[in-house]
């Protein structure tokens, strides 16, 4: 193993070195030619790749050294389009990961509320704050490209494979969990559910989907190229965040993949709808999927199927990118190796689950067969056919990334990445003390390990289960966990007299008798009384209150239920005081005059009007006959200037009508110009415009163009306009809320889960092994304890 190690640790270190002597700042390294180039963005790609490398590697100077080089140099808001998939994967899951991982970094200088804030934690949320508007869609699945500084392109193409639409929920999650915004993950949650709504009848998900509409334009099903990303995210997402659903969902999965693509150990392309086979090869990618049954527990099911990759792996040294599966041969134009992880990948997973060395000696063949065929001078090179040897001048970044940091773990069975939950760090930090770096890391797809330790730290799921055990110690009854419909203790109920009570409540009962003995004696001597009962003394006089007098008739009521309360009342209203009734005389009489004066009034309001009337139609005839003398001498006016300038204006108005028939350019593009109507009598002139603004102007700042008015010379196309850069809205209530909780779903009189936080916990845990475990006595993916220890 430490002969592995090591060499696995010095192809790292001459493809690094090369990077940063040849290629840096550039995205990647080009081995062959030692220079370098950019690809997913020009942002640095192959250096923060390989950040969480170094550490893994044991080397911390460098890793401090490379860090500041990131924040110094990496620019979020460069004009340049990238992969929303891949700087999402790259770049936002290496910062969150080297975030996570400076902790370990002795003398490095972190920031006070670390894990919860950080500069590389503020990296990457300006990061994914740029992919943000490509989610701004109908169905909340992303574009596939976005410009980093002005957004989505309005002409956009909005299909978009199914990997790019659903390996989100990783980063995101993270994201939200260590900063305290949620919107990352139910971003992330909603493009997971847009896809699990567009799947087939037969339980299938195609490779490419319309973002804006949800339709399928290519129905082929699989789990490689396209797709397989999405399936790794959702068992990955359940167990990193702890929801159910998704590995419902995966579950769901599994079962139609076993059923419709897998033939033997094989999968296969079939149509998704129908399950019936459309492409029997093999391509490499699809070497994760044992990995993942791995770390779901299904670790007899994953050997088998890596036992059949591995007759790929020694008939080439390395897979191919296509291999057919009736000829056992390498598709022709896919037979190249690009460095691909994913073989190692599913090596180290079934390695830590088994201990089986036969898969370290497949291991120990790749990397022989990749210092023997994919050396250079200054880094590896992608190998562009398997079976000559031929080299692409290529040195992708997750080689640094995923390949070497694979084969490196399954080499270093002591690495701090493999802490089995025996140890961990106890930091202070604003939320308190918090446990980290306590092991079941969880690799995202670019191999970036995430530390569930610190995403709890720094959740708000942390902060209420402080609240609710603290409630629960300060208030704890331990009669009240009792199970009281107990029958034992029904049958107790009848037979506890005085003489099975104790001593100490003996003593608490003559104690509150002397208390009570003692006040009594206190409110005698000093109020005259033995307690506080009465609003008054007990000597006090109260004068009786007279009886009221009877009335001497009543009337019958019908309803005996309301007689008495109903003559009462009666009599109330017609009993009237003396000075009631001689008030409401007075009133009357008053009403009376004021009627009489309003009357009158209005008499002589009605006549002062009539009087008005009769002065106002005389004031408006005779301003007619003025207005109609104006009228006259304007239409006089107008007919002179008629007779002067009618010619003229009938001989401009052809002259503009022939002109406008000469149609010109008009951009289309929405608000890239201000369009210019202008009336112009000159054809040659409208030509001439025509022709430089479509023949020239437009077509080189490539904006599309239709036949219309013009641009203002003065007003250039404004390229915000060409693009929209808005991040979705999704509404406050989470949809997505969590729902597995250990503390609120356990009932303390039984400390039992309910049922369905019963089923929850199943779904996340491993399943019991199988037979040929069982009869080999073969190592689990479950911990070893004591009493299913083997002996080594």
């Amino acid at each position: 193993m430490d002969y592995y190690r090591n060499r696995v640790k010095s192809m790292f270190y001459h493809a690094y070195n090369g990077y940063l002597e040849h290629a840096y700042p550039l995205d990647e390294l080009k081995p062959i030619t030692c220079s370098g180039m950019d690809t997913w963005g020009s942002f640095s790609l192959t250096l923060i790749d390989a950040l969480d490398t170094l550490l893994i590697m044991g080397n911390e100077t460098e890793f401090k050294r490379a860090v500041d080089l990131v924040l110094a140099n990496v620019n979020v808001d460069a004009n340049v389009n990238v992969s929303v998939f891949e700087t999402n994967i790259r770049v936002v899951g290496g910062l969150l990961s080297a975030h996570m991982m400076s902790g370990r970094v002795k003398g490095m200088k972190l920031d006070p509320g670390w894990p919860c804030s950080g500069p590389l934690l503020d990296l990457a949320e300006r990061f994914a704050q740029k992919l943000l508007p490509a989610f701004n869609t109908e169905t909340g699945m992303p574009y596939g490209t976005i410009n980093l500084k002005y957004g989505v392109h309005r002409f956009e193409t909005p299909i978009t494979c199914t990997a790019g639409v659903g390996t989100y929920i990783l980063e995101f999650g993270t994201l939200s969990r260590l900063t305290g915004n949620p919107h990352y993950e139910r971003i992330a949650l909603k493009a997971l559910q847009g896809l699990w709504k567009s799947r087939s009848t037969i339980g299938l998900v195609g490779n490419h989907i319309n973002v804006k509409t949800g339709a399928w334009t290519a129905t082929d099903a699989g789990i490689g190229a396209g797709v397989d990303s999405y399936f790794e995210y959702l068992a990955k997402g359940a167990l990193l965040f702890q929801r159910p659903l998704l590995m419902r969902q995966f579950n769901e999965y599994e079962k139609a993949i076993n059923k419709y693509i897998r033939k033997d150990d094989w999968f296969m392309w079939v149509s998704m709808t129908k399950g019936q086979v459309s492409l029997p090869v093999f391509q490499s990618l699809e070497a994760f999927w044992p990995g993942v049954l791995t770390l779901v527990g299904n670790v007899e099911d994953a050997r088998r199927i890596m036992l059949t990759y591995n007759q790929v792996v020694r008939q080439y040294g390395f897979p191919p990118e296509f291999y057919h599966i009736n000829n056992l041969e390498a598709v022709s134009g896919r037979e190249g190796y690009p460095l691909r992880p994913e073989v190692v990948e599913s090596l180290m997973y079934l390695y830590r689950a088994t201990d089986d060395p036969s898969f370290l000696h497949v291991a120990a063949g790749m990397v022989e067969a990749i210092d023997y065929g994919a050396k250079t001078k200054c880094g590896y090179a992608t190998v562009n056919n398997v079976n000559d040897g031929v080299k692409e001048d290529r040195m992708e970044s997750f080689f640094l990334s995923e390949t070497t940091k694979y084969l490196y773990l399954l080499f270093d069975p002591d690495n701090f990445i493999h802490n089995d939950g025996s140890e961990a760090r106890i930091v202070h930090t604003t939320n308190g003390e918090c446990a980290v770096d306590a092991g079941g890391y969880i690799f995202n797809t670019e191999a970036h390990p995430i530390d569930p330790a610190q995403l709890y730290c720094c959740g708000a799921k942390r902060q209420k289960d402080v609240e609710m055990l603290q409630k629960f110690e300060d208030n704890m009854d331990f009669v009240n966990l009792l199970d009281l419909d107990d029958p034992t203790l029904r049958e107790l109920e009848d037979q506890l007299d005085e003489v099975d009570l104790n001593s100490e409540a003996k003593d608490l009962d003559k104690d509150k008798a002397e208390d009570a003995k003692d006040r009594a004696v206190y409110f005698s001597t000093n109020y005259g009384y033995e307690d506080i009962e009465y609003e008054v003394q007990k000597d006090a006089k109260i004068e009786p209150t007279p009886p009221e007098p009877q009335k001497d008739e009543r009337k019958e009521v019908g309803s005996a239920g309301f007689g008495v309360e109903a003559v009462e009342a009666e009599a109330v209203q017609t009993q009237l005081p003396p000075s009631v009734t001689n008030e409401h005389h007075q009133r009357k009489q008053t009403n009376k005059e004021m009627k009489k004066l309003v009357n009158n009034i209005a008499r002589i309001d009605r006549a002062l009007k009539h009087k008005s009337a009769q002065s106002t139609s005389d004031k408006l005839l005779k301003m007619l006959d003025k207005l109609k003398l104006e009228y006259n001498a304007l239409l006089g006016a107008s007919k002179d200037l008629e007779r002067l300038n009618i010619k003229k204006t009938l001989r401009q108005l052809e002259k503009e009508a022939k002109a406008a028939k000469v149609p010109l350019v008009q951009a289309e593009c929405q608000g890239c110009c201000r369009k210019l109507d202008q009336r112009s009598d000159s054809i040659a002139l409208r030509k001439m415009l025509n022709t430089v603004y479509g023949k020239h102007f437009y077509p080189r700042q490539g904006v599309r163009f239709v036949q219309g008015p013009i641009c203002v010379n003065s007003d250039k196309p404004s390229i915000e306009n060409q693009y929209f850069n808005v991040p979705p809205e999704l509404p406050i209530k989470d949809e997505f809320a969590q729902t597995l909780d250990v503390i609120e779903t356990l009932d303390f009189s039984t400390f039992k889960f309910n049922r369905l936080a019963l089923e929850q916990f199943d779904l996340l845990s491993a399943p019991v092994p199988g037979f040929f475990s069982l009869f080999t006595g073969g190592p689990q993916v479950l911990p070893k304890t004591a009493a299913n220890a083997t002996a080594v």
